[in-house]
């Protein structure tokens, strides 16, 4: 997979719900465990008392990660957070009764926060199995069952609360970096989206190409036909720029009828071929029934010290020269 589509994957990872919540999580955690913490430990309640010291080190590590190298790692809860919480529960709820109880319900709740969904079910499976058992060689039968019962209630009501807000995160972050006329990226992660690559460019050296696409008098398309057919227009075209594109890289509709695409992992010669097949297809296509037009293209390879805008000027500035030398033609330099 190119650099550029794996930026565009990690930002829409960075907008989860994990990432944020792994942050005021663990904020969360240090301001009401810290005073607990330290009252076990001067009871001399050792064993819950270093549990609870130990989770909010993790907690305070995942703030950390977040905030520093924006970055979560939900490994760290699944194996290392999971077992002291389960840990915790089981020094807690024969020593402290109804009240270690209690503090199994946060920790229940945090794990949807703070695991893959799947994870989480398994890791809240884990600490209701514990805490039913503790509760059962710690309580009266029928208390057992109601803390049973609400273990399960307010796992089961996390999961589903969790699973919308993931959908959402997911849908609204989708509408934010995606073109609603074309289905393409926007210009909102360009600007990242070359960075990253020039970045990885400059530092294993490898080929990168930027393509600048513009629909020959797409003008004359609105007067003739109108707007709606104009935005038809553009649906056809942008869908067969991308289908030729695949996965040599990734197109984004820049505003209006302009698109840049960005190759990575091609030669030379490959993408100045790819982006000639790319021309000659949208010319040969019907982007309206029995209506035919055109693009002209600049193409500029990533040079050495070359930064994002003088990549985007001289691709720009090839474009330009296709449109004076008569349209419908690729300029490479």
């Amino acid at each position: 997979m190119v650099r550029a589509k794996k930026l565009l994957q990690y930002r829409a990872n960075e907008y989860s719900v994990l990432n944020k919540s792994a942050m005021w999580l663990g904020n969360v955690a240090l301001f009401f465990i810290t005073p607990f913490a330290i009252n076990n430990f001067i009871n001399g309640r050792l064993d819950v008392a270093i549990a609870s010291f130990f989770i909010m080190v993790i907690f305070a590590l995942n703030t950390i990660t977040v905030v520093f190298w924006k970055r979560y790692y939900s490994w760290v809860s699944l194996l290392v957070l999971s077992p002291a919480i389960l840990m915790f529960c089981y020094y807690s709820i024969p020593n402290q009764g109804i009240i270690g109880v209690l503090w199994s319900f946060p920790a229940l709740v945090c794990l949807y926060y703070l695991l893959p969904e799947k994870q989480a079910w398994g890791a809240n499976v884990v600490i209701i199995a514990l805490c039913t058992y503790l509760a059962f060689n710690t309580f009266e039968r029928g208390l057992a069952m109601r803390i049973f019962a609400t273990l399960s209630l307010i796992s089961a009501f996390t999961a589903v609360s969790i699973r919308q807000i993931n959908k959402q995160q997911i849908e609204l972050h989708r509408l934010a970096i995606t073109d609603s006329l074309t289905g393409l990226y926007n210009r909102t992660l360009l600007r990242a989206a070359l960075d990253e690559v020039i970045t990885h460019h400059h530092k294993l050296l490898g080929e990168c190409h930027l393509l600048t696409l513009d629909v020959d008098h797409f003008k004359r398309i609105n007067d003739q036909f109108g707007h709606d057919q104009g935005d038809e227009a553009l649906r056809n075209m942008a869908h067969c720029i991308r289908d030729h594109v695949g996965t040599h890289g990734v197109v984004f509709r820049h505003g209006g009828e302009e698109f840049i695409a960005v190759l990575e992992d091609l030669s030379w010669q490959a993408a100045k071929k790819l982006a000639e097949d790319i021309r000659l297809a949208v010319a040969s296509i019907e982007v309206l029934p029995e209506f035919k037009t055109t693009l002209s293209i600049g193409l500029a390879r990533l040079k050495p010290q070359m930064n994002r805008i003088d990549w985007i000027r001289e691709s720009d500035r090839n474009l330009y020269l296709a449109k004076n030398q008569g349209r419908n033609q690729t300029v490479a330099s």
